[in-house]
């Protein structure tokens, strides 16, 4: 880490504003925008990122509420998520390497689970050649 010059240090600056060259670079984007397919057949294009898992407290039964997402950009630069699940996980540990690549996922239908609870959704991934 660079150390700061006291000069850095202005009495009474104006905390939204940086002085003249001083240059930035993005570290956090924030959280991406989660994708939500509806109805089958819809799709989403998208670069993959990577996974996050994010880690959250148990809700009132005792029960973990972490989960984990993919993170993708989209064509428009912004970034997305999808929740992980089976067909997504399985598509993408096949690939040697699946950072960067380009993947239209597209909603085909809803699978019934054993336990009989939330259908789970079933996904074709194309990745662009």
């Amino acid at each position: 880490m660079v150390a700061k010059a006291k000069t850095d240090f202005v009495d009474g600056a104006d905390v939204t504003q940086s002085p003249d060259g001083w240059d930035w670079e993005t570290v956090s984007e924030g959280a991406p925008t989660k994708v939500v397919f509806e109805t089958p057949g819809e799709a989403f294009i998208g670069q993959f990122q990577g996974a996050r898992h994010i880690d959250r407290e148990p809700n009132a039964k005792g029960e973990d509420q972490s989960f984990d997402m993919y993170v993708f950009r989209g064509r428009d630069g912004e970034m997305y998520s999808l929740p992980q699940s089976y067909s997504l996980a399985e598509a993408i540990e096949d690939m040697d390497e699946p950072f960067g690549t380009w993947m239209r996922i597209t909603y085909l239908k809803d699978v019934p689970t054993a336990r009989g609870q939330n259908p789970m959704k079933d996904f074709r991934v194309d990745v662009r050649k």
